[in-house]
């Protein structure tokens, strides 16, 4: 094989690979020269990502070249890949070279080996990629012939500058002690399954010598626009200290205001728990609606909820929530089947977020989010990370979370208990008396303010909300009130 043009450089240089947050997980992307292994399944999206990876070098004026083995004819390779955003067919021939290997498998380690050599020889390559490593690895033999391959075409080609990646299915749990997973340098698993009757697909980094990756599970999407990775939030939100803010954020409801000492402390998360029909949503919009009446920029994320319907709900109740739509200064996200990735619903609120630089946001509904994560057992660490994102990002956030009791004196979150989580929490529910139920409110926790500790009721009539915050009136209306107990604290728990 050619002679490096240069002498090696023993910096390392690090080659960003164009696919979204992938570069997050693997210390902003691969080793120049480093020998790259992408595992997984059929129908994984091993292709998919190797190809996103190649036409992004390829916009750059890098040379790929592109290895077929015998899985799959040049012809068929171009129909598939044509599908993605990402293709560009002006590439293909130019930056993007194509061969096939087949006809040269059944000659041996030698003949593949001479058939990549005279090709590299010939142009200017940054990467080689072979596409189904599996097929070739059948016709080289034992297990010494596969190794001795990739040691000598990956030892020639780091040398040279060049970058390889390997597509292969197999299973890294199954077959770790394979030539090719001892050999490379980094390893990137995509796993293909389903949880509840819904597809669900994983990535990991198993393994990236001399760069610090982050492992674990993340998810992933595949779309017409490639492979999106979407990491988990704990592990890669970086949130700045911000410094104490003493601005509060109001609900326009004089009860509810008075009760939390003019509003909520301007950064805080607030856990707005009830049961069905006890008010939440309603709440939560006119929390929104008091921003944008102040000229805050806010962003509403909900499940089960269709547009239409919460505007309509909105307007009946004299919340400006289509005008600050029409204008700009809010932004709607919601998810009508109730299903969602929480990292992907994380990252777009952040970008949201920046973008628009997003005061109050409410998130209507945590169930599915908790549902989601359940499994994982992720939840505390998911919304820790998410609280303290917004806290320093100065977004003041209400957060609802549906509780199976209708009536009762108890809120008891459950493990896990979400109340160690989010800064303040307010309590509603029904009391039944003689003639009607009445909605209570009750503000049970509020971190670093002073709060008032009376029951007061929430009334919802002729489109109008109103908190009654004379405890001796409400008390005197419904003398079996008692008082609530919250079993969601954390015992030896300090709040203030």
């Amino acid at each position: 094989m050619a002679e490096a043009k240069q002498g090696p450089s023993w910096q390392a240089e690090s080659i960003p690979t164009g696919v979204p947050n992938l570069d997050r997980l693997i210390d902003g992307g691969l080793t120049r020269g480093s020998l790259v292994l992408l595992a997984g399944g059929p129908g994984a999206g091993k292709t998919v990502l190797a190809g996103q990876m190649a036409f992004h070098w390829a916009a750059q004026g890098r040379k790929v070249l592109w290895v077929v083995t015998l899985g799959e004819p040049n012809e068929k390779f171009m129909t598939h890949l044509s599908a993605m955003r990402f293709f560009d067919r002006r590439m293909v021939g130019d930056t993007v070279q194509i061969i096939n290997l087949s006809r040269y498998l059944e000659q041996g380690r030698q003949a593949q080996l001479s058939v990549i050599r005279e090709t590299v020889q010939g142009g200017d390559y940054a990467f080689v990629i072979i596409d189904g490593f599996q097929s070739q690895r059948s016709f080289l033999g034992d297990p010494r012939d596969v190794r001795l391959f990739l040691s000598e075409l990956g030892s020639e080609l780091a040398l040279m500058g060049i970058t390889m990646l390997l597509t292969v299915d197999a299973s890294p749990l199954r077959n770790w002690e394979s030539a090719e997973f001892t050999v490379v340098d980094v390893i990137i698993a995509l796993e293909r399954g389903e949880a509840e009757g819904r597809e669900r697909r994983l990535l990991r980094v198993l393994k990236q010598r001399g760069r610090a990756a982050i492992g674990g599970h993340h998810t992933f999407t595949i779309s017409s626009n490639g492979i999106h990775v979407h990491p988990r939030v704990e592990a890669v939100a970086r949130a700045a200290e911000a410094p104490a803010s003493t601005t509060r954020h109001s609900f326009g409801l004089a009860g509810l205001d008075q009760m939390l000492a003019g509003g909520l402390l301007e950064g805080s998360a607030t856990l707005l728990a009830g049961s069905a029909g006890t008010g939440k949503s309603l709440l939560a919009g006119q929390f929104l609606a008091e921003g944008l009446r102040q000229g805050q920029p806010g962003l509403y994320l909900a499940f089960f909820e269709s547009l239409n319907r919460l505007l309509q709900r909105a307007g009946e109740f004299d919340m400006p929530l289509r005008q600050g739509l029409e204008s700009g200064l809010l932004h709607v996200k919601l998810y009508p089947s109730g299903r969602c990735d929480p990292d992907a619903c994380a990252e777009e609120a952040m970008r949201l977020i920046a973008e628009h630089r997003i005061r109050r946001l409410v998130l209507d509904g945590l169930e599915p989010i908790e549902r989601e994560l359940a499994t994982s057992g992720r939840i505390i660490d998911y919304l820790a990370a998410v609280v303290e994102y917004l806290r320093a990002q100065g977004v003041t956030s209400l957060l609802t979370y549906e509780l199976s009791e209708p009536v009762g004196t108890t809120l008891n979150l459950g493990r896990p208990l979400l109340s160690q989580v989010t800064g303040n929490v307010i309590f509603l529910r029904f009391a039944r008396t003689d003639t009607r139920r009445h909605r209570l409110l009750s503000v049970l926790k509020t971190r670093y303010s002073d709060h008032s500790d009376a029951i007061a009721e929430l009334l919802v009539s002729q489109g109008r909300l109103e908190v009654v915050t004379d405890p001796a009136a409400v008390q005197q209306q419904k003398p079996d009130l008692v008082p609530v107990a919250f079993q969601g604290e954390p015992q030896g728990g300090h709040y203030y």
